[in-house]
């Protein structure tokens, strides 16, 4: 299929039906997410490779064309917690197409993955040529921060009131050994 000054491939075709599944591309038309595939790349990881080091620079977002990894937090004692686990279709890193902040996690292939790659520069460019493609774009992305950032203050508040629960039990379990110490 022609697009002008542009050709869309099987490739093209075949990484828009995969864009088509994720949220940053959600109300994008399949010619719309055709002109995008053009701006991924393609890499293959084998099992045990990073991907994505923990406080690294970030600059792009990978979907999981084909395979699975593993999110990893590193602890301060030199250990590591599995955040999750992810697989064909998931994407992450899209947070670094905004920020280039260090990375805050680790990614490691668990198995032969391949990968769609999408980096800060090629989104820019895709704005400069299609700028309508790429407000649709970065609206989406600000709506799932938007949503991510609700998320966290759930969390927090969930985490503020078991911390007060915790406090509140601890001063109960005292004021009842001091009132049985006084007793005797």
């Amino acid at each position: 299929m022609a697009l002008g000054d542009a050709f869309i491939t099987k490739q093209d075709e075949e990484i828009a039906q995969i864009l088509a599944g994720i949220n940053i591309f959600e109300g994008l038309s399949t010619l719309e997410r055709s002109r995008i595939a053009k701006f991924f790349l393609r890499k293959s990881y084998k099992p045990n490779d990073s991907i994505i080091k923990e406080s690294e620079p970030g600059d792009g977002m990978f979907v999981i064309r084909e395979g699975a990894v593993k999110v990893t937090k590193s602890l301060g004692d030199g250990g590591e917690k599995v955040l999750a686990n992810l697989v064909d279709g998931n994407f992450f890193g899209e947070l670094a197409l905004l920020d280039g902040y260090p990375r805050s996690a680790s990614v490691i292939a668990m198995n032969n993955t391949d990968m769609l790659e999408l980096y800060r520069a090629s989104l820019m460019e895709l704005i400069n040529k299609w700028p309508r493609i790429g407000v649709k774009v970065m609206f989406n992305l600000a709506k799932i921060l938007g949503e991510r950032i609700r998320e966290s203050g759930d969390k927090i508040k969930d985490i503020l009131i078991w911390e007060t629960l915790k406090k509140q039990a601890v001063l109960e379990h005292t004021t009842q050994q001091a009132a049985k110490i006084e007793e005797k």
